[in-house]
């Protein structure tokens, strides 16, 4: 197994936080103070994302096999059905995660895989946002003060690019400019769907997020509820893009929290 890198703090239930495509665990700055208050975070890199290695070669980077690798992590810390909270293929990974019996609640942030007609072809928004922050990685630290060129660079994944801090803006080019595992993970994505929602136990609450204006993953194509375990809650979140722990972190908290409520008082 890779060993992955992560971030543990604060106290309280186990709350896992799972990253998407091409960025890391700084992408929950904006949350991690709230939830070190209340939950035990372990906020982790996927393999070839952040400071995590990435998986070999020969083995194919695909949602369940990621979703394997933070089980290990978890066997590991001797974390036991957490809360998961995941962010686009972050959201897939913690769906696999549920599939497999390691859930204790799910919250899922526009995740991947939803998509009723699995293609093989690379998503185009995806692609060009990694070649552009590839092209633009000496430069950002510099540009990317500017709030105008956060709105252009940004666009795509937030519905307020403009209001993106400054370092969580930095550290999502940066992240998704050095991740050596984004091609393998995009790859493993193609030709199959998140299709054990059967296999989430009916007492692991799951809430599905979705943005209003989410230009990476938009409804309908990419969002099929038919595809959800059928006990999930599904949430579409006004003026929010593809990252609602950026765009919408209040509401993101309450939804979280209110799942894992759930979580809990179905294990009494």
């Amino acid at each position: 197994m890779t060993r992955l890198a992560f971030d543990r703090l604060g106290a309280g239930e186990p709350l896992v936080l799972v990253h998407g495509l091409g960025s890391a665990r700084t992408t929950w700055a904006p949350l991690l103070p709230e939830l070190a208050r209340r939950y035990d975070v372990v906020a982790v890199d996927l393999p070839g994302h952040g400071d995590s290695p990435p998986l070999p070669r020969t083995e194919p980077a695909t949602p369940h096999r990621l979703a394997r690798q933070v089980a290990a992590l978890l066997d590991d810390l001797g974390v036991v059905r957490p809360h998961l909270m995941g962010n686009s293929l972050g959201g897939w990974v913690v769906l696999e995660l549920a599939a497999d019996g390691r859930a204790g609640s799910v919250t899922a942030l526009a995740p991947a895989g939803l998509w009723a007609r699995p293609s093989m072809r690379r998503n185009p928004v995806v692609q060009t946002n990694w070649r552009v922050a590839r092209a633009a990685a000496r430069v950002s630290p510099a540009l990317l003060r500017s709030s105008a060129v956060r709105r252009a660079a940004f666009a795509s994944a937030s519905a307020l690019p403009g209001e993106i801090p400054y370092p969580v803006a930095l550290d999502a080019a940066l992240a998704q400019a050095t991740a050596p595992g984004f091609l393998s993970a995009l790859d493993g994505t193609l030709g199959i769907h998140f299709d054990r929602a059967d296999a989430v136990p009916a007492d692991v609450p799951v809430t599905i997020v979705w943005g209003d204006r989410d230009h990476v993953l938009p409804a309908p194509s990419h969002q099929d509820r038919a595809l959800v375990p059928g006990h999930s809650r599904w949430v579409v979140l006004g003026h929010c893009g593809h990252v609602p722990q950026w765009d919408a972190p209040g509401a993101t908290l309450r939804l979280l929290d209110r799942t894992t409520a759930e979580g809990r008082a179905a294990t009494r």
